[in-house]
This record gives C-alpha cells, structure tokens and sequence, in this order.
C-alpha cells in the first residue's frame, strides 16, 4: 500500500503501530504493509526450508545483475505496467517455483548449485529460464545467459 505523511516524516522506515514502513527505490514510493506474525503450521515450516535452502544457493553477482535487467524490462510490459515487481528477487522466486511446478521430481527444500548444473536445470541461466516458459519474453532476452 502507498503511503503519504506528514509533518516531513519522508524518511521513516521500520515497524510502527503494527505496520512495516519501507522506501522502494526502484517504485520511488513509501511504501506500508501489515506486520504479521505467522501461526505455526506444517506449511510454514516447509516454506521455511525452502526459503533457507534458496538463500544457500547464493546466485552470482552477474546472475543478479542479469535479474535486475531483466526487472526493468519485466515492469515495462504492458500487462504489468500497472502492478511493477518491486525486486529482482520476487522474479527469482517466481521463476524457482514455477520451475518446481512444471518439472517433476524438483524440491526446492533439498535443491543445490550441483543438482542444478549436473540436472540442466532451466534456471541455470535466465535465458535459459525464459526459453522454457517459466519467466515472460522481453526484447533482446538471449544476453541474459550468465550462470547462477
């Protein structure tokens, strides 16, 4: 949700009265969201899992760099002009489960670096991924080929 303050409080970020204020950069707005304690589940301790294994693949400087091309020109389609993507790593993710859908036998819980190179994996590149569906067509997507 966009918001707007007053009494020049433009700088504020953090948790106040249950609520997350951030600055996006890339949107150039101040943005809030609920703040919100999951209930503990199966489904969140799963999520949790996969979302810990993801932050241990750690994707190279230029596979990110390659992401943040790619946002900009993700944003500036005309299907989602309305609603941009805030961050590189919300299509990164997008693209992971995507690939977990399509593909049979794929567990982002237990996924590594080496199953992804040793299986050829779509999101070896992002060329790649685009290629197999999981990501939209962007003009000039083939320079998008540096590996994770």
């Amino acid at each position: 949700m966009k918001t707007r303050f007053r009494f020049g409080m433009d700088g504020m970020t953090g948790t106040i009265d249950g609520g997350v204020y951030y600055y996006n950069h890339r949107l150039k707005k101040h943005m809030m969201r609920e703040y919100v304690v999951p209930r503990p589940s199966s489904a969140n301790a799963r999520l949790k899992a996969v979302m810990k294994n993801l932050a241990a693949i750690q994707p190279s400087a230029a596979y990110k760099q390659n992401f943040k091309d790619y946002l900009m020109a993700y944003n500036d389609l005309k299907e989602y002009r309305e609603h941009p993507v805030p961050g590189w790593n919300n299509l990164y993710m997008k693209m992971l489960f995507k690939m977990q859908k399509h593909l049979a036998g794929i567990d982002l819980a237990t996924l590594t670096r080496a199953e992804i190179y040793a299986q050829d994996l779509p999101c070896k590149t992002l060329a790649a991924a685009i290629q197999a569906g999981l990501l939209p067509e962007v003009w000039n997507y083939a320079r998008f080929n540096a590996l994770i």
